[in-house]
């Protein structure tokens, strides 16, 4: 009896202590996410402050009234649409087009056996440690020669032939897929093409899910690729117009930057949250395989 005793009250001793370093960890969790949740809270209450209440101190933590009207005067001075569109269709291509390349880069690393597979592979991944400011300037000239600069097409074709991340992650996955569907697919005439497409591609889809909405969300918010290479306003992205408006010789209202900055980044909260289970899953079964 006795010693079942000593044996249970180290057991509940433990349980609780589990119990209350899980609890502490709750509440730094917590708090990390209201700390980062802040900024944008105060970017939609500023936006819904009439401008006598803006540079209040000490500051309003609650706006005394809800100014809607700030979207609509910005709306009449900034292009939302148009900006819109160009950032939706510059990342849409470079997001499809990279998870597509990606994709085939990612099969010939995992799935395909050739001779300095594993040294080319070290070199790709590599190149993540190179800053992305030093091919702007051969990229620019690139572009120059070719005719492209000044158009949408700097904004979405280079990603399709680099992102080694994604080929990582990718890599990753597509490497615990078992061979054994591979070789069932050869019995049956199957080639490198036909396994990748009707094998690889559907037992991928996770993966594949979230390689596509992290490019989508990095080239949304995207300013340095979109303010180097487009010179003309009328192909601007949102990030580059929000830039335009804070460096302009006019400033709108500071109420009304912020309603324009909270527009601008709505659209990625909303992709956000309605498939952040996607990408923590795709994420989490890569980094585990």
């Amino acid at each position: 009896m006795f010693q079942e005793l000593n044996q249970r009250v180290p057991r509940e001793v433990s349980f609780g202590g589990r119990r209350s370093i899980g609890l502490l960890g709750t509440i730094v969790l917590v708090a990390l996410a209201l700390l980062f949740l802040f900024p944008f809270y105060w970017m939609l209450s500023t936006a819904l402050r009439p401008q006598g209440q803006v540079y209040v101190v000490p500051p309003h933590w609650l706006p005394m009234i809800n100014d809607v009207s700030n979207f609509r005067g910005v709306l009449q001075v900034f292009p939302f649409g148009r900006y819109f569109w160009n950032t939706l269709y510059s990342s849409t291509l470079s997001a499809i087009g990279q998870t597509a390349c990606s994709a085939l880069a990612a099969y010939a690393f995992a799935r395909m056996q050739w001779r300095g597979r594993n040294a080319f592979f070290g070199v790709t991944i590599s190149t993540m440690m190179i800053p992305p400011a030093v091919f702007a300037i051969p990229w620019y000239i690139l572009y120059w020669r070719i005719g492209i600069l000044g158009t949408l097409m700097p904004l979405w074709l280079p990603y399709w032939f680099q992102h080694p991340y994604i080929i990582f992650l990718l890599t990753q996955f597509f490497r615990g897929i078992p061979r054994t569907l591979d070789d069932a697919a050869r019995i049956d005439g199957a080639n490198d093409f036909v396994i990748f497409a009707r094998v690889t591609l559907p037992l991928s889809r996770p993966a594949l899910f979230t390689a596509l909405l992290l490019h989508f969300i990095f080239m949304w918010k995207n300013l340095l690729v979109p303010l180097m290479y487009i010179n003309d306003d009328r192909l601007f992205t949102l990030s580059v117009g929000l830039q335009t408006i804070l460096g302009g010789t006019v400033k709108p209202p500071f109420n009304q930057v912020m309603a324009a900055a909270f527009l601008a980044s709505a659209p990625l909260v909303v992709v956000f949250l309605a498939c952040r289970k996607s990408i923590f899953s795709g994420i989490a079964v890569s980094s585990f395989k």
